[in-house]
């Protein structure tokens, strides 16, 4: 089966854009000065494909004209192929407007021809995008059925064949217009009279060449990008194409059972360099009601220093989902805001350099037996049963008088070996009850010869 589209770029945007599909709007190619791609109601006004930019503006005033870019229209095509890929699972790229899609592994499944057109439909349905199938026993043979609308083979106009304009000619010269009058040429008189190029053509439409395609493999990372109707000059009037983008990244998310823990927004001026909003997130997330909040976090607490043409979001750090321990019988647990989300929260108002979680090391040594962490991962089981949890930043000079020592002593020594500690001793830990009754974790330092407080027991 092939998929051609034939106002893919246009249909993608109008999706994004709904504000488009009130007015004619064409994409054009901006060399050439021709439209390439037109919506409804420019089509309604009489505008058609390859027809120049200036007579389409002698058909409508009020049209409104968008430049084609073919890097962008190769992306929405990997990003069809991509969601197609979770149905079928053999997909071959025809940038920059079709699509092949094997059917022949899918037959068990669906034995029915008509099963695959009902999944297909399903499935770009919200892409909301036209499109023109084709099923031919050929890959050639599919893509020429689906571009022409016929649908007998011998039916497909001549025009559809992929060859040179010369040849078009001489076809048309000879009165060949269908496919079937030319199949009914003998191969080597057609061969004699017509060259090379006609008879291999005709051996890739028969299917004795192999035809060479390009089997497509889904990315491993999120990327979009979506150009605004008018200069965007607040963030405010960000927040609904950026919402859309997000609504994207979450049903791609969703489709893998994925979630993010970075974001990297570029927001694109005229004549300066873009503006770069980079989101790390302790957390993963992939809803976009939540990242969108983390965005507008983020975002107070920039400037924009000029207005907005277009916004890309960019999601690279992609991990499998996690998900909270649940009750059978309560379901999730009520709370207001998760732990992940205030870590989160914290990082984008703070930023991710001041904000960090504690894991214990295997140290002997009190002040070596701690490590600063990035926030949110996952804390070993420490071992406190004979450890304070809080230690003095500095331990502090006591009466011993005043304590009761209770459990030990336990030797500290430096080891002869160690460069992190500057300062070498020889401590006696005790397990100490002061007069007040607070427990506290007390040690002699026979280097000074006197009492320390080092930490509280809770």
């Amino acid at each position: 089966m092939y998929l051609d589209f034939p106002t893919l770029l246009l249909d993608r945007m109008q999706v994004l854009q709904p504000e488009l599909k009130e007015k004619p709007v064409v994409l054009f190619h901006e060399q050439e000065q021709r439209v390439l791609q037109m919506n409804g109601p420019a089509e309604a006004l009489g505008i058609q494909s390859g027809m120049s930019l200036s007579d389409a503006w002698l058909l409508s005033d009020a049209l409104y004209t968008l430049r084609w870019r073919e890097a962008r229209q190769r992306h929405v095509l990997q990003q069809v192929a991509t969601d197609l890929y979770q149905v079928f699972a053999v997909i071959s790229l025809d940038p920059p407007a079709g699509l092949w899609l094997d059917l022949t592994p899918m037959q068990k499944l669906y034995p029915d021809p008509q099963q695959h057109c009902v999944q297909l439909q399903q499935q770009l349905s919200p892409w909301g995008v036209r499109y023109h199938a084709g099923l031919g026993s050929t890959p050639l043979q599919a893509k020429m059925l689906a571009q022409s609308g016929v649908s007998t083979v011998g039916d497909i106009p001549v025009v559809y064949l992929p060859c040179s304009p010369v040849l078009h000619e001489k076809l048309s010269r000879m009165g060949l217009h269908t496919l079937g009058a030319l199949q009914a040429v003998p191969r080597a008189l057609a061969g004699r009279r017509l060259g090379k190029e006609l008879v291999l053509l005709l051996a890739r439409v028969q299917g004795e060449q192999i035809e060479k395609l390009h089997f497509f493999r889904p990315p491993e990372w999120f990327f979009q990008r979506l150009e605004l109707l008018a200069e965007a000059s607040s963030w405010q009037a960000l927040r609904f194409p950026l919402n859309r983008l997000l609504q994207d990244l979450e049903y791609f998310l969703e489709s893998r059972q994925q979630e993010t823990r970075q974001l990297k927004l570029c927001f694109h001026h005229r004549d300066m360099e873009p503006t770069v909003l980079d989101l790390g997130f302790a957390h993963g997330s992939y809803q976009a009601q939540e990242l969108a909040q983390f965005c507008q976090l983020k975002m107070e607490n920039c400037q924009l220093n000029a207005p907005v043409l277009e916004i890309s979001i960019q999601a690279r750090q992609l991990a499998p989902r996690t998900t909270g321990q649940t009750d059978l019988l309560r379901g999730p647990g009520r709370q207001n805001k998760s732990l992940p989300r205030l870590l989160n929260e914290l990082q984008l108002r703070l930023g991710q350099q001041r904000v960090w979680g504690i894991q214990n090391q295997a140290e002997w040594l009190p002040e070596a037996a701690w490590k600063r962490v990035p926030a949110g991962q996952v804390i070993g089981v420490a071992q406190t049963e004979q450890r304070p949890l809080w230690l003095l930043p500095d331990p502090c000079p006591i009466d011993i008088r005043e304590w009761q020592l209770l459990k030990g002593p336990e030797r500290l020594s430096t080891p002869w070996w160690s460069q992190e500690v500057a300062e070498i001793y020889d401590r006696d830990y005790w397990y100490a009850r002061h007069q007040k009754g607070q427990p506290g974790w007390v040690f002699y330092d026979y280097r000074q010869g006197c009492w320390w407080l080092h930490g509280w027991f809770s």
